[in-house]
């Protein structure tokens, strides 16, 4: 083992012994909201969690939300917020997930391991409405498609992730951008609607 992990591994230890008091009030929140809790999870400020009773939110180690400013460089103007509301709905958060002031809310949504989700963005895989003025107030005609979000995507503050998109692994989303298409790994892509402005050429990452 080299010096380098020794201390990284010295560093997390010391960081859950401060930490550790926090547990009185994150276990009995985690068990209740998610059914489930680890020790490596980490909560500044409690988020907002809703879920049928019939879906399911599934998270990985190492997740840490984010609700309150202090803990944010440039800030939060709302927690963490999660819904699943729909009967059977599914929301996966994977390992290593970071996740300041953002909303994530739908029936079928899947974050990968160690993404960034910055201040203030919203995920969600539906309309919430329909399109047509007449059907609005009508349930059945929302449209929801699936989001996926892969490994290490980095997303920027104040950004929109819209149904049916699936960002590839290592991509980064400019903040403020809305993406309404699917943009493939290890791009870099921002706007409203989104474009791809360039690869990013990181040799780990290329064939």
């Amino acid at each position: 083992m080299s010096i380098k992990t020794l201390i990284r591994s010295f560093k997390k230890e010391i960081l859950t012994i401060l930490y550790s008091p926090r547990f009185i009030w994150d276990i009995p929140f985690c068990l209740i909201v998610f059914g489930d809790w680890r020790m490596s999870w980490r909560f500044y400020g409690f988020p907002l969690i809703q879920k049928h009773r019939s879906s399911s939110i599934v998270i990985g180690k190492d997740l840490i939300l984010c609700s309150i400013s202090r803990k944010n460089s440039i800030g939060v103007f709302q927690k963490v917020i999660i819904k699943a509301l729909l009967p059977n709905s599914c929301i996966t958060i994977g390992d290593n997930v970071g996740i300041s002031g953002a909303t994530i809310s739908g029936s079928n949504i899947k974050i990968g391991n160690n993404v960034l989700i910055g201040s203030g963005v919203l995920i969600t895989d539906s309309d919430s409405h329909s399109i047509l003025p007449s059907k609005r107030h009508d349930s059945s005609y929302i449209v929801s498609k699936p989001i996926i979000i892969e490994d290490d995507v980095f997303i920027g503050a104040r950004s929109i992730v819209m149904k049916g998109v699936t960002i590839g692994g290592g991509s980064v989303i400019g903040a403020g951008s809305v993406v309404t298409k699917s943009i493939p790994a290890m791009h870099i892509a921002a706007g409203n609607p989104a474009t791809i402005i360039k690869r990013i050429e990181d040799p780990d990452y290329l064939p």
